[in-house]
């Protein structure tokens, strides 16, 4: 059974709860440095950002954009009987119902997030830009 959160809406509660909104990057690294169930995917609605590819797997967490329609849509059309939506959205967590998903809300889903041990912690993966930049850097011979 897949794990889709509603990303965005995530970012949200945080922002409400913690008084800043950590970005996109910052939910992710939250994710990567907790155990999670798996698999996992986050869903953000827009385009990626610049160098970004959608559908990119960051570590064991797969990061999607909704492009130019909606996260809500492209979440209901991921959604499988017995898969786990994160939103708080009611319109959405009863789409998802009616599909056979179940939905937590955001609080919960981070209040069960547990630290991973010291020696599972994962490295997160440089994003994209980063990589060209250092491949650009290399080549210029400097």
């Amino acid at each position: 059974m897949a794990w889709i959160l509603d990303g965005n809406n995530v970012l949200g509660f945080i922002a409400s709860r913690e008084g800043r909104d950590p970005g996109r990057e910052g939910l992710l690294q939250r994710i990567l440095a907790c155990r999670t169930p798996l698999p996992l995917t986050i869903v953000f609605d827009g385009p990626p950002p610049a160098g970004v590819a959608g559908g990119t797997r960051r570590g064991r967490v797969t990061v999607t954009y909704s492009g130019r329609g909606s996260a809500d849509d492209l979440i209901h059309a991921l959604v499988r009987p017995g898969d786990t939506v994160v939103t708080a959205d009611r319109d959405l967590s009863l789409r998802c119902r009616d599909r056979r998903g179940k939905v937590i809300t955001p609080e919960r889903f981070l209040s069960e997030l547990r630290p991973r041990r010291g020696g599972d912690a994962e490295k997160p993966s440089p994003a994209g830009v980063d990589v060209q930049e250092w491949m650009n850097f290399f080549r210029r011979g400097r």
